[in-house]
């Protein structure tokens, strides 16, 4: 499923820290990371820069990947998606820095556009800033990345996808999983019976479907807002990552301004694993 994967890099801390992040995904059946870095017009790689993706490329080859660097002068949302594609990757893997709503949003965001632009399975980090000791650093992530993963579930057909997805990743190594379904205030009473008895055999359904030996899998049905409860539920459990679906309602592909998974994308603190239904 991850076996190709796509890493863009600024040479930010943030994007150089998604190795560790890459790293992780070996033992699920990742084989080989194609590394690129966008430049400006006429943009040259200092010989820093150079040493940096061979270190990079170095501890990749290490751990049984195979490697690819490739410069590429452009805009970096259209060169990011256009590689995905050239390239076949089954995975982008992409830092976010974490920056607030309103600033992401009126600055844009190149992880955004690409989850906007492509279909292909998107691993967000998001990698916080943070104060230490009077410095700045940043927070690693990406340890025991597969540990729990939350995964809201809408019972559309995007969860015959999803369900695909958690078939693989247990079989790779996968332990803890957390169903989550919101039924919507807004299109159902909290007195509402039927629809509470329907969900709650749907998920029950699905968890029989998933669980084995190796495998646990726990089951959570929350009234209210979708997105709000995803990231309370997220802290609850300790989330170590949240796998959400993306359907193809947008002015664009794939992510509606305003949908839920906009919003639990942007605001999620844990790391993220987009998937196109």
């Amino acid at each position: 499923m991850f076996e190709k994967v796509l890493l863009p890099i600024d040479f930010s801390e943030q994007s150089l820290m998604m190795l560790d992040c890459v790293a992780e995904l070996r033992q699920f059946g990742s084989e080989e990371v194609v590394i690129i870095h966008v430049t400006q017009k006429d943009g040259k790689m200092t010989d820093e820069q150079m040493r940096i993706v061979r270190d990079m490329r170095g501890r990749l080859e290490e751990q049984g990947f195979k490697t690819r660097f490739s410069s590429i002068e452009g805009d970096p949302v259209s060169i990011i998606v256009d590689v995905a594609e050239k390239e076949s990757v089954t995975l982008v893997a992409m830092a976010s820095s974490g920056k607030g709503r309103t600033r992401e949003f009126l600055l844009g965001s190149t992880s955004f556009g690409v989850i906007r632009r492509t279909a292909k399975p998107i691993l967000l980090n998001k990698l916080e800033v943070i104060e230490d000791g009077g410095k700045t650093r940043v927070r690693k992530t990406c340890e025991f990345l597969f540990r729990t993963a939350l995964v809201p579930i809408d019972l559309s057909t995007c969860t015959a996808r999803m369900k695909d997805t958690l078939d693989h990743l247990s079989r790779k190594g996968l332990k803890n999983v957390v169903l989550l379904h919101v039924i919507e205030s807004t299109k159902y009473g909290v007195k509402d019976d039927k629809r509470f008895s329907e969900v709650k055999a749907k998920m029950e359904e699905l968890k029989e479907d998933l669980q084995s030996e190796d495998f646990v899998v726990s089951t959570h049905v929350h009234y209210g807002t979708p997105a709000y409860n995803i990231l309370e539920v997220s802290r609850e459990v300790e989330a170590s990552l949240i796998i959400i679906g993306r359907s193809g309602k947008s002015f664009l592909k794939g992510l509606a301004i305003g949908s839920t998974s906009e919003e639990v994308i942007r605001r999620a603190t844990v790391p993220l694993l987009v998937i196109s239904c």
